[in-house]
This record gives C-alpha cells, sequence and structure tokens, in this order.
C-alpha cells in the first residue's frame, strides 16, 4: 500500500514554471529547495491527481502546498492563493 499515492510524469516546463512561481510567490532565498511532484490518489474523497509544493527552506523547515488539479493545469493565481489561504487546499 502506497500512502502518498502514485508519483505521475509531469512535463519538466510545467515543473519549472511552478517552481519559479512559488520561489517568487513566497519570496525564497536562492537556498530554499523546491520541490514539485504530481501524485494520483486512490482513496475514497480523494482528487484523483494533485500537485504538490514541497518547500524546504531551512533545515527541519519544511511545509508543502497541495492544487487538485495536474501540474499542467495549475496556474500562477493557483500558486498564490496557497500563500494567501486561498481556495487551493494546503498543508505544513
Amino acid at each position: 500500500m502506497n500512502l502518498f499515492g502514485e508519483r505521475q510524469t509531469s512535463e519538466p516546463a510545467h515543473v519549472e514554471r511552478i517552481k519559479a512561481w512559488a520561489r517568487a510567490t513566497w519570496a525564497l532565498a536562492d537556498d530554499a529547495t523546491v520541490m514539485v511532484t504530481e501524485l494520483s490518489c486512490h482513496e475514497p474523497g480523494c482528487p484523483p491527481v494533485e500537485t504538490v509544493i514541497a518547500l524546504l527552506e531551512a533545515p527541519g523547515r519544511i511545509s508543502r502546498h497541495k492544487i487538485h488539479k495536474r501540474a499542467g493545469d495549475v496556474s500562477q493565481a493557483d500558486v498564490e492563493a496557497l500563500a494567501s489561504g486561498g481556495d487551493a487546499h494546503h498543508g505544513h
């Protein structure tokens, strides 16, 4: 049983675009790490695919944010909504 769902293959251009938006939106330092992963979920009530943005700003300081869309469908407004506490689902 995979608790995190299956990892999907995303277009590298989509992932890089989301990373750039995340860096700008959260005003991250150059040494911060941004990871973008598209996951599928087969649990009841879970969206079929979600894009997870993980921000590693310092040792032990990690935040994870989820957008219930495929990476190719994520917009800059979706990423900005995460930072402002908007519609997109997020968690720490």
